[in-house]
């Protein structure tokens, strides 16, 4: 296990939240005063993953230096692989690019703004026990918007807001085998194959019914900003 590869996304752009990725890429966005990219893999490194791909793309020399830099010492602990994938590659892309790298037949991957206290060695086995091609865990999250309900005279009858929504979501966190390349083409996103590889009976679901969070908004970040500043943060299941 500790010789495992975990593939991290980190080439984005991420659009949607402009004001803070104009100078860097979006996994090193500060929660808590340290990147996004630092609480990921201090949560597999708690787990006992410390071989780190990570897909460099959007603001890749940012990545580079930071590491290089006296900041950089909190990656320290962290065995690291530094993938040149390209600036306006999909994700797929990205995987494929970072193929010499990945020593193993099995790996796990994940995207570069996700925070859980998902179990990732239950994923894992999850996957093994199940011969399965890839693995994604699944997680059901609260809506963001007020759900109503109302009568034909359009009287309201009930308001709901923050309740799980019925449908889960990808939230990443997979595990692959190599056999997933077969699918792939570089101008593929990373869930492009999915039904592919569902169709041939060889892709799981695990669901996981914790926390699961991720900064696609200026909203979603000042949300774990603030979980992180009061001393509680879900995803946080290592010990300092």
């Amino acid at each position: 296990m500790a010789e495992m590869p975990v593939v991290i996304f980190c080439g984005g752009m991420g659009s949607r939240i402009r004001e803070e990725t104009i100078d860097k890429p979006k996994p090193m966005i500060n929660v808590g005063g340290k990147p996004i990219l630092w609480h990921i893999m201090k949560m597999y490194n708690h787990q006992g993953y410390n071989n780190f791909i990570l897909t460099l793309g959007y603001k890749g020399d940012y990545i580079r230096d930071f590491l290089k830099s006296t900041q950089g010492k909190i990656f320290e602990p962290f065995n690291i692989t530094l993938a040149e994938t390209g600036v306006d590659t999909p994700t797929g892309g990205r995987l494929l690019r970072s193929a010499d790298f990945i020593k193993t037949d099995t790996f796990l991957c994940t995207y570069g703004d996700g925070f859980s206290d998902v179990d990732l060695n239950k994923v894992l086995d999850f996957h093994n026990n199940r011969d399965m091609v890839a693995t994604l865990t699944s997680v059901c999250i609260p809506h963001k918007f007020g759900i109503i309900s109302f009568s034909k005279a359009g009287q309201l009858k009930n308001y709901k807001k923050g309740h799980l929504m019925k449908e889960p979501i990808n939230a990443g966190f997979f595990v692959f085998t190599k056999k997933y390349f077969d699918y792939l083409t570089d101008d593929m996103m990373i869930e492009d194959p999915f039904n592919a590889v569902a169709k041939d009976k060889k892709f799981g679901v695990y669901f996981h019914d914790g926390y699961f969070g991720a900064v696609d908004t200026y909203k979603d970040l000042e949300d774990l900003n603030d979980l992180w500043n009061n001393k509680n943060p879900p995803w946080k299941v290592w010990e300092d």
